[in-house]
């Protein structure tokens, strides 16, 4: 499911390989079946791939997500991959979202 929003094989090698992966194929399906464009979509799965990176160096599974930590985090991340831990809307929501999807 992650191909229909991305093409690279390498972020599709490095959503695959994070703490969040069980979880993302069935976030990209639930994403598609509510609706989300594909920009949206993507930038969503990035958050929840960051946050499951935030999650695992704190020591604790994606299926226990703090938000609260996730936000301090992205005051000055330099996370890679996040692009700066561009903190916006969308980052925010779309971690929030994760963390209802991966707990049902």
């Amino acid at each position: 499911m992650l191909e229909t929003y991305f093409s690279a094989s390498k972020m599709l090698g490095h959503l695959r390989s994070g703490p969040s992966r069980p979880y993302l194929d069935g976030f990209a399906a639930a994403l598609e079946r509510q609706g989300y464009g594909s920009e949206t979509a993507v930038r969503y799965l990035r958050a929840a791939a960051h946050v499951g990176h935030v999650m695992a160096e704190r020591d604790a599974s994606v299926s226990d997500i703090d938000l609260a930590a996730f936000e301090q985090h992205l005051r000055t991340c330099r996370c890679p991959r996040a692009r700066g831990g561009r903190r916006n809307h969308h980052t925010i929501y779309g971690a929030r979202l994760f963390r209802r999807t991966s707990k049902k």
